[in-house]
């Protein structure tokens, strides 16, 4: 395994300070993965939670949401590679395409054992979240349980897609490369991510800016975001025709209703590709509802997951029946 962390000395006291639970590293294609892992506080026998964060997000999101989700499950918030605090790959030896993200978020579930766990993906994270499902079903593996959608990319929201074009051209990625360093990281990921991400913008406090701020500031964070946009409309529209795949699995979608940035009013077209699901909307609250709305976004995920039964492989039999009655 390699660390390409930068040297930096307030690193290990930065990201100290925004651990719940147990820190833990795997080998993800000979970098490491950093993820955390918080156990049950009483047994339920409920299946495991994987949370999934979005494009300039890391497992910081999920802050206000760890300890009330694990309540009766174990629960895992993990940093993908290239962000977070995981290792940051040179440009030119990762793909960030949803399938390559995909495939190896499976593979790292083979290796610690998570099996059959449900999984809550937003944003970007949703589009990475829908892709582990439909490889999943397609390989038979039973990794993947019910599905919590938290503003998910789509490929029936047109918001943001000009912008993704020119940054995913080779000359648009250039012009921004040198726009960073004039600028800085912070202003550009503030005025992308966070300044226009809240319904509310009052309710942004100096914890999140700090917390962001922890893991933006790694070199590497540019080429992650660039290699992700790179594929982005590509993405989009393998993602359409995988979605049909995963028709059958419990869904939960969640938004704000003033998303700006996937617009709510393309979670309806989502919504509609499943059989099974449901939509909650957030009056008032922009694109990171488990954020700026925490108790009713945690009571939403945790009454959906108690209220639906658990997944039907793609033969139609029950996961939870047959772990129950092995035959």
């Amino acid at each position: 395994m390699t660390d390409i962390y930068p040297a930096d000395k307030g690193r290990e006291e930065a990201k100290g300070r925004f651990i719940a639970g147990e820190e833990c590293w795997s080998n993800v294609g000979g970098y490491r993965m950093r993820y955390l892992r918080l156990k049950a506080r009483r047994g339920s026998g409920a299946p495991p939670l994987l949370l999934v964060h979005g494009l300039l997000g890391y497992s910081f999101s999920w802050r206000h949401n760890l300890e009330a989700l694990a309540e009766d499950r174990e629960v895992f918030a993990i940093d993908l590679l290239g962000i977070g605090f995981s290792d940051r790959p040179p440009r030119d030896r990762i793909c960030y395409s949803l399938r390559a993200s995909a495939e190896r978020l499976l593979d790292w579930m083979v290796e610690i054992g998570l099996r059959n766990a449900d999984v809550v993906g937003t944003s970007h994270g949703g589009g990475v979240v829908m892709m582990m499902a439909a490889l999943d079903r397609e390989r038979g593996t039973g990794l993947i349980g019910r599905l919590v959608l938290v503003a998910s990319i789509n490929p029936w929201s047109r918001a943001g897609l000009r912008r993704t074009r020119v940054l995913g051209h080779p000359l648009g990625a250039m012009m921004f490369r040198a726009i960073v360093p004039i600028f800085g990281i912070f202003s550009v990921a503030r005025g992308l991510m966070i300044e226009r991400m809240y319904g509310d913008p009052r309710k942004i406090t100096q914890e999140t800016r700090d917390g962001y701020d922890a893991a933006i500031r790694l070199k590497g964070t540019v080429d992650y975001s660039l290699g992700v946009v790179r594929h982005w409309h590509r993405d989009l529209g393998e993602l359409e025709l995988v979605i049909a795949a995963i028709g059958e699995i419990p869904a939960l979608l969640i938004w704000g209703s003033k998303d700006t940035a996937v617009p709510v009013s393309s979670s309806r077209k989502l919504k509609d590709k499943f059989k099974n699901s449901e939509l909650q909307i957030f009056d008032g609250v922009g694109h990171l509802p488990y954020e700026e709305s925490p108790q009713e976004f945690n009571r939403a995920v945790k009454d959906f997951l108690t209220r639906q039964p658990q997944v039907a492989d793609r033969n139609g039999k029950s996961l939870a029946a047959e772990e129950d009655h092995p035959s």
